[in-house]
C-alpha cells in the first residue's frame, strides 16, 4: 500500500525529458564557450553546418526507427510536440549532443594547432 502510494506522488511530467536534457547539456556548452569562445567562434560557418547535418542524419535514423516501433519514447515524459515521429526532445537530444562533440573538435584542434605552432617557435 505504501509504495503504491509513493508511486502515485512521484507522477512524471511531460517537461521531465527536456528538462534533464538541457540540464545536462547547456553548462557544457556554456564552459565550452567560455574556454574557447574565439576558437568557437572563428570556426562558427563549419560548427552550424556540422551540427545540422549530424542532427539532421541522427533525427532521421531515430524517426526510422521510432516509426517502425524499433524502439520507443514515454509519451508521459515528453511535450508532445513531434516532427513527424520524432518528439522534439529527441531532436533536442541530437542537437545539443552534435553542439557538445563539434565543438570539443574545434577547441581541441586550435589547442593542439596553437601548441605545435609555439613548438616549432622555441616559446
Amino acid at each position: 500500500m505504501a509504495a503504491a502510494k509513493f508511486r502515485r506522488q512521484r507522477t512524471v511530467k511531460p517537461w521531465t525529458y527536456l528538462i534533464y536534457e538541457l540540464s545536462w547539456a547547456l553548462p557544457v556548452i556554456a564552459v565550452q564557450w567560455a574556454a574557447g569562445w574565439r576558437e568557437l567562434w572563428r570556426w562558427r560557418r563549419l560548427l552550424v553546418v556540422s551540427v545540422g547535418l549530424a542532427t539532421a542524419y541522427l533525427g532521421a535514423c531515430d524517426a526510422f526507427a521510432l516509426g517502425r516501433g524499433i524502439w520507443q519514447v514515454d509519451p508521459a515524459r515528453v511535450v508532445g510536440i513531434y516532427a513527424g515521429a520524432l518528439p522534439l526532445e529527441e531532436l533536442v537530444f541530437y542537437f545539443v549532443t552534435s553542439i557538445m562533440a563539434a565543438q570539443g573538435f574545434v577547441i581541441i584542434a586550435g589547442f593542439l594547432r596553437d601548441r605545435k605552432r609555439k613548438k616549432e617557435q622555441g616559446t
